[in-house]
């Protein structure tokens, strides 16, 4: 028994080994962080990179002084996909939007959708004053929605997820967007 109380006794005032117990139990701790970063600026990456594409097709939308067509918003999701490095699970949604004061709310002028969402409604922006610039009567602003599934590289405990943008300016030198598909 004495034997037993000494070498307890020596085995609790002993150092040796401690590191190794030491680093086996921070190394999982900090490969989750390493991993965790590494994911988090990755997920910043990527959701700069929608917008910068979103201010880009808006501020090319806002400078159209000519009708655009089906093909011309075809062309924007194009850019739009390779902006953003991806190939599948995007999607671009481009409206013009009119503030009617007498009715006190949003109307669409037009909307296009390409990528999987519908097209914006009356219905659907009818209560988005909180969302929209305070505008005069008649007044219309161009609309830019991209939605982009995002895949974390690491699962850390966050789930896939999708990133939207929402980007919305005045056009530059025309009264208005207008779309068409006739010539």
């Amino acid at each position: 028994m004495k034997r037993l109380v000494a070498f307890l006794k020596e085995f609790r005032s002993g150092t040796g080994g401690t590191v190794a117990i030491e680093s086996m139990l921070l190394l999982p701790i900090l490969l989750w962080a390493y991993l965790a970063m590494f994911s988090f600026f990755d997920m910043m990456r990527q959701q700069s990179l929608n917008q910068k594409a979103a201010y880009t097709i808006t501020d090319m939308l806002s400078r159209e002084t000519q009708f655009i067509n089906d093909t011309y918003i075809t062309n924007a999701y194009q850019l739009f996909q390779t902006m953003v490095r991806a190939n599948d699970n995007i999607a671009l949604r481009i409206s013009v939007l009119k503030w009617d004061e007498g009715d006190d709310r949003f109307r669409v002028d037009w909307s296009k959708s390409r990528g999987g969402k519908s097209v914006l409604t009356d219905g659907g922006v009818a209560n988005w004053k909180d969302r929209l610039p305070v505008m005069l009567s008649d007044e219309r602003i161009i609309l830019v929605e991209t939605w982009n599934r995002y895949d974390i590289p690491f699962k850390i405990g966050m789930e896939d997820f999708d990133m939207t943008t929402y980007v919305f300016t005045s056009p530059r030198f025309a009264p208005q967007l207008r779309f068409s598909n006739d010539g």
